[in-house]
């Protein structure tokens, strides 16, 4: 999440400087619950041993509402069907999802 984070920041001062508008929030969608809820609440910080410089950066950035984590569930990832093998159902529906059609 840190390096995603990082990507959005850098993206985000690059359309400051060109005059381009954005929104002021970025959605990060992560697949994993914990770390959602470590970003937004820090209540939970007690539960970790060791803090990491990344968890303050990506829990800095939603605090100043530069940054919105969405919860998306592992089933649902679209960047699996490049990064993994997929069962054929799945390769099925990411295949669709980009408009991609067997030849014939």
């Amino acid at each position: 999440m840190a390096n995603a984070t990082a990507e959005v920041v850098w993206v985000h001062k690059l359309l400051d400087e060109l005059g381009i508008p954005h929104p002021k929030a970025a959605c990060l969608w992560c697949d994993n619950i914990g770390a959602k809820y470590l970003s937004e609440n820090p209540v939970f910080h007690a539960w970790m041993k060791n803090i990491e410089i990344n968890y303050h950066f990506v829990r800095e950035q939603v605090n100043l509402k530069q940054l919105d984590v969405l919860f998306i569930s592992t089933a649902d990832q679209v960047a699996d069907g490049f990064t993994k093998a997929l069962a054929v159902r799945q390769l099925n529906l990411f295949r669709k999802n980009l408009n991609l059609q067997e030849q014939l």
